[in-house]
């Protein structure tokens, strides 16, 4: 029970961001090497916000390479 709330608190929080803060937050996890994780959220983010343009220079940072 307890996961499931932590789960929920994270998915709350992260709703509150703004798309840009969300960006940061996928390029920090591929700087860090975390692609699985950065393939999610970068998905989630294209889900949530179908329409934001990414900027080309954070495309850079967030994508896949």
């Amino acid at each position: 029970m307890q996961a499931l709330a932590k789960r929920a608190a994270a998915q709350a929080e992260l709703q509150a961001q703004t798309p840009e803060r969300e960006l940061e937050r996928i390029a920090e996890l591929r700087q860090q090497a975390r692609h699985d994780e950065a393939d999610k959220a970068l998905a989630e983010f294209r889900k949530r916000h179908p329409d934001f343009r990414i900027p080309e220079e954070m495309r850079a940072r967030v994508e896949r390479r």
